[in-house]
């Protein structure tokens, strides 16, 4: 009988050999060599002697390093590679981000962890079941519980030098003892997207823009934060960088995220003083989402060392423009470029685009955001090329931007959901034209009979409450999300919505940006 591996899969034999063998090497039940023997012997020569294929068996070289090139490597070649020509870090970081979307994480000595890993032994972390069931301020929601452990284990691929010096961070992934996939955990939500998605030939390219305000801190209890005093500051002017210190923030934003290969393409002012927009590079699903959660970790740390505070806060202030963190995606599978094939997948998005409100806008303050003709894509079920009055918004083929998102999303749950619904989309064969039409203008302005000519019949939800009453009432989005993932995610932001409403309109505003 085969030994179970949560991970196997009946759909690719030759990649569950893969894993399996790849386990085996990590967990150091066999050497790598024995493991290359293996592959040889059963595999290979067997193949070659059954199909008279006279093939060759090449042998992998190791590189100076003692890593063998172009093979499996394990979490300690992976290391060793990636500090190579580096200063020794005194920190590693394990992070997850919650069901809130706040970052948090384990901080284990970089001695203590070396020696985990010259010793063979797991460098996961057990952390409470809690962890995935509690607000900002560590209250515990109703249906989670402060009993049980699940094990934190650290994914060596999103190795990453900080946020600050003598730090290195990786993201974390939350699984059983027996190491299966824990169904609450944010980062398997998306991994399980992807998989959707591969299933039906579908692969995306995902790039971020990061909008950020920074403030000034007060003495004042009762406003602690203050606009920066720029002149002139607003969309894409140039004199921003006329202010010494802000210029030297902004140019070690760029500088140091470069030496942590999280290469900016863009950097430009946005309209509210003292706020900025940093674009990050297209890259697949999961390193998209850590590295944008890495790159917001940068920003937050240089932000306060130059002492300023750096906030996501969707409105930090009522008459001022709002803050955002629009997705591109982009179809890199065959055919992507397809009318027909892209179609379906932002068709499926656009059927379901209520329900995913609830993890792009999952705060009180999201909503404060939501309005028409401000360029934040409105509050209509709608698309149009080059439009940014409208939620989706081509650019051109199958490169499309997401606007309805902001900085307080968890992006896990936030690209799965959308991934998730425009696969569907691609299963159930959806259209886009002769459904939802173009939309050359504003929705907000046109008249109810051009609306409906357009397919634009349906309002993005007007608060938290009405987002998680359209995710529970979309079947399909919650069998593929999973219904424990929504019954968890849906009482969270119940509670934390009760939470914000005890407070004064203030001390929420207040509490947020501390917080985002």
């Amino acid at each position: 009988m085969r030994r179970y591996d949560p991970h196997y899969t009946t759909e690719n034999p030759a990649a569950n050999t893969q894993q399996v063998l790849c386990d085996y090497v990590r967990k150091g039940h066999i050497g790598w060599r024995a493991a290359v023997d293996l592959v040889r012997d059963v595999l290979f020569k067997n193949a070659n002697k059954l199909y008279h294929l006279d093939l060759d068996f090449s042998e992998l070289q190791e590189d100076e390093t003692g890593v063998l090139s172009g093979a499996y490597q394990t979490d300690a070649d992976l290391l060793r590679t990636f500090l190579k020509d580096q200063p020794t870090p005194d920190f590693v970081r394990i992070c997850w981000t919650d069901y809130t979307a706040t970052p948090r994480m384990r901080m284990v000595p970089f001695r203590k962890f070396v020696t985990l890993l010259n010793e063979g032994k797991p460098t996961d972390i057990g952390i409470t079941k809690a962890a995935l069931g509690m607000l900002q301020n560590d209250l515990l929601v109703l249906g989670a519980s402060a009993t049980g452990e699940y094990r934190l284990h650290p994914d060596f691929s999103s190795l990453k030098k900080g946020p600050i010096d003598g730090h290195i961070s990786m993201q974390g992934e939350f699984r059983e003892e027996n190491g299966a996939r824990v169904a609450l955990c944010p980062r398997s939500v998306l991994h399980r997207a992807i998989e959707y998605a591969a299933e039906h030939g579908l692969s995306l390219l995902i790039g971020f823009e990061i909008e950020f305000l920074l403030l000034e801190r007060t003495s004042d209890a009762q406003h602690q934060y203050t606009p920066l005093a720029t002149d002139g500051h607003a969309w894409s002017v140039s004199r921003y960088f006329s202010h010494p210190r802000l210029a030297s923030l902004l140019r070690d934003m760029v500088t140091i995220l470069d030496s942590m290969s999280i290469h900016v393409e863009q950097l430009h002012a946005e309209s509210c003083p003292g706020q900025f927009e940093l674009i990050l590079p297209p890259l697949p699903p999961l390193e998209a989402v850590d590295t944008l959660l890495h790159t917001r970790e940068v920003l937050h740390a240089l932000a306060t060392q130059a002492g300023y505070k750096l906030t996501l806060h969707p409105k930090p202030f009522p008459h001022a423009c709002g803050t955002a963190s629009h997705i591109h995606l982009s179809i890199q599978s065959p055919d992507g470029e397809n009318p027909n094939v892209y179609g379906a997948f932002y068709a499926g998005v656009l059927k379901r685009l209520r329900a995913i409100c609830a993890f792009t806008y999952p705060t009180p303050a999201s909503y404060e955001r939501v309005r028409d003709g401000c360029w934040a894509g409105g509050r209509w079920v709608a698309w149009g090329t080059q439009n940014r009055e409208t939620p989706l918004r081509k650019i051109r083929g199958s490169h499309w931007e997401m606007k309805c998102i902001d900085g307080t999303a968890n992006p896990f749950f936030a690209v799965a959901a959308v991934i998730f619904a425009g696969a569907r989309g691609i299963a159930d064969r959806e259209r886009l034209e002769g459904v939802w039409g173009d939309c050359e203008m504003d929705p907000a302005v046109m008249s109810e009979n051009d609306r409906a000519e357009m397919g634009v019949k349906e309002m993005l939800p007007a608060s938290v409450g009405e987002a998680l009453r359209a995710l529970k009432g979309d079947k399909e989005m919650v069998e593929m999300l999973g219904e424990e993932v929504v019954e968890r995610y849906v009482a969270v932001k119940k509670t934390e919505e009760g939470l914000l409403g005890r407070m004064g309109e203030e001390e929420r505003r207040a509490w947020l940006i501390e917080r985002y």
